[in-house]
């Protein structure tokens, strides 16, 4: 195992208190994950992802921005992946930049529905109690959105293990077409 493999392993151990009793238990509250850590864990596994994750924090307390270690650590994982499954790899990962992209877009424009919404429900002169059933069920998905708006929004730890990967990512498909050309 390299040296950075043992840095991140050290400081995962440190930082990270595995849950005894397994992923989810009945009765437990899933918390909502911003799109890249569901990335990341899809692709790299939930264990790496907490690894990395509590890595960077601890970076982030320290005041020091350093990912050389998670990009080897990744990099050895992948390195010996075909150039097709990296190729998907990178595929998704475009696709889930663009899918936190259109969460940001689309709060806005729900935010402009869910204002011209209430505008008319309190203008109209309904039955006060359809009215407030109403107001009551489109708060209830405004704060839906607003919830999914920031955690995809404000997930710094997350878009910092992200551009690690995707200069993974990138090295390696560039590598892999160097190879190619000689």
């Amino acid at each position: 195992m390299s040296h950075a493999n043992n840095s991140i392993n050290e400081m995962y151990i440190e930082l990270f208190v595995f849950n005894q009793n397994g992923p989810k238990q009945e009765g437990q509250v899933m918390a909502m994950s911003s799109v890249f850590k569901k990335l990341i864990s899809k692709e790299l596994g939930e264990y790496n992802y907490h690894r990395y994750f509590s890595f960077v924090k601890k970076n982030l307390e320290n005041k020091k921005i350093d990912s050389h270690m998670i990009f080897n650590d990744m990099y050895d994982k992948l390195k010996y992946r075909d150039l097709k499954s990296i190729t998907k790899m990178h595929d998704r990962l475009n696709d889930t930049m663009l899918l936190a992209f259109r969460i940001s877009r689309n709060y806005f424009v729900s935010f402009l529905f869910f204002l011209g919404a209430v505008i008319f429900l309190i203008a109209k002169a309904l039955q006060p109690e359809i009215t407030i059933i109403a107001l009551i069920l489109m708060n209830v998905c405004f704060i839906y959105k607003t919830y999914e708006f920031l955690v995809n929004k404000f997930c710094y730890i997350d878009a910092q293990i992200v551009l690690v990967y995707k200069a993974v990512l990138d090295r390696i498909i560039l590598g892999e077409k160097y190879s190619e050309r000689q």
